[in-house]
This record gives C-alpha cells, sequence and structure tokens, in this order.
C-alpha cells in the first residue's frame, strides 16, 4: 500500500514539479468539469433518434468514453 494521501492525483503531482503543468492544471480541470456538465445533453439526440445504424452506436461510444475522461480530469476543479 502506498503511502500517499486520498487527494493526491497524478496532475496534482505532477503539478507541483514542473511550473508550466501547474500553470495548465487548473484550466484543463475547469475544461473536464464543464465538459462532464455539458456532454450529457449531446446524449438525448442520439438517444431519441435511435441506435440503429453503426454510425450511432460508435458515436454514442465516443462521448460515453469522452465524458468518462472529462470526469477523471475535471474532479479536483474547484470554482472558487
Amino acid at each position: 500500500m502506498s503511502n500517499q494521501p486520498f487527494h493526491d492525483t497524478p496532475l496534482r503531482r505532477l503539478g507541483e514539479h514542473a511550473e508550466g503543468v501547474a500553470l495548465l492544471r487548473r484550466p484543463v480541470e475547469a475544461l473536464g468539469f464543464w465538459s462532464a456538465i455539458a456532454l450529457p445533453f449531446l446524449y438525448v439526440p442520439l438517444v431519441v433518434s435511435g441506435l440503429q445504424t453503426t454510425g450511432t452506436r460508435y458515436a454514442f461510444a465516443l462521448l460515453v468514453a469522452l465524458h468518462v475522461v472529462a470526469l477523471v480530469v475535471g474532479r479536483e476543479y474547484h470554482a472558487e
């Protein structure tokens, strides 16, 4: 088991060591947070039109994957 605190994330650790990454951390977290909020609205047209074609299934799977990435990236964002 590691002795790292629960809130210690790879993005946070990297930001502590590299000044350039530290400057980008907050905007990237904000983008992830707000993307995680907005992406579910894109599910509605796909679900309403039906997931009958291969293209719509791929689009839906891509949106779900992007949503998961946005949730992971934006979980540390706190608007102050």
